[in-house]
């Protein structure tokens, strides 16, 4: 492992001077061509109404078209900087890094944990391992290490290629932006879902506000390490913690009423806000030295 601190591979224009002429053109490729796949895969499905067994096989496929609209985004907008150190794939290995890893193990064993057990302290849901949860939660690691087969390309597109591109407009405005699109760029699957039986409309938002907050956890990853595999990591352990205790621990999601439901939501919300928080202050200083 190499001991020493990366150089970073965010650019250090200066913050707050908007975009240059590459970088513009740079975004508007990586829409462009990211738009262009998504609807390829989604709308045959859409206009076929396929069922939620359909959709699940299109997303190994589409975790990977963020990846190839970056390599498209690079190639058209004839960027002069190595693919591979723009979207963070290098460097690798460092202290920063494995202390990133660290880091986002820590934050995403936490917020399953603290909402978990607010959730029961107040009453809103009650706790109700299921039958598998305690051969389940060994494997909640494994299960993530395995994620990062599918997460990886969607990191090198999002926290990789774009918060480069868009750093200069700052690390608070440009995670806040790469989260929106992040979170709109699902709503083709996750309305999917919802056409299928398999989501209510209450998942789609849910799991929309979950995205957004969870996005900037995912950039501040990627700011503090100057890599896109420290995000990768944080986004499968998302993955994978997040849902284990909603699905394991407490009354599933689905057989709550409106009131529990929303509360419940609202309790993980407030402990993800927390946590996005702190990782983006931690981020910037980080950055600053």
């Amino acid at each position: 492992m190499n001991h020493h601190v990366p150089a970073p591979t965010l650019p250090a224009a200066p913050v707050g001077g908007g975009l240059d002429l590459v970088a513009r053109r740079t975004f508007a490729w990586f829409l462009g061509v990211l738009a262009a796949i998504t609807t390829a895969v989604m709308a045959p499905l859409w206009l076929t109404g396929a069922d939620a067994d359909s959709f699940n096989a299109t997303v190994p496929l589409l975790s990977w078209a963020p990846a190839l609209s970056a390599l498209a985004a690079h190639l058209l907008a004839r960027r002069r900087a190595s693919f591979v150190r723009w979207v963070g794939i290098r460097p690798f290995a460092s202290r920063r890094i494995a202390g990133t890893w660290a880091v986002m193990l820590g934050v995403f064993l936490v917020i399953p944990a603290v909402s978990t057990c607010l959730g029961v302290a107040i009453g809103v849901v009650a706790w109700q391992p299921s039958p598998e949860a305690w051969t389940l939660l060994p494997l909640i690691l494994p299960f993530a290490l395995l994620g990062l087969l599918t997460v990886t390309g969607e990191e090198i597109g999002w926290r990789g290629a774009l918060q480069t591109t868009l750093a200069p407009l700052g690390a608070v405005r440009a995670s806040a932006l790469i989260a929106v699109l992040w979170a709109l760029w699902h709503l083709p699957l996750t309305l999917g879902y919802a056409s299928s039986g398999d989501f209510s409309l209450r998942d789609v938002a849910a799991t929309s506000v979950d995205l957004l907050i969870i996005g900037f956890v995912l950039s501040a990853a990627r700011i503090m390490s100057s890599s896109m595999w420290p995000a990768a990591w944080a986004h499968a352990l998302m993955n994978s913690t997040l849902v284990f205790a909603e699905s394991n621990l407490t009354t599933p999601a689905r057989d709550l009423a409106d009131g529990p439901f929303w509360a419940m939501q609202a309790i993980t919300w407030i402990v993800a806000a927390v946590a996005a928080t702190s990782t983006m202050l931690i981020a910037t200083r980080v950055k600053s030295r």
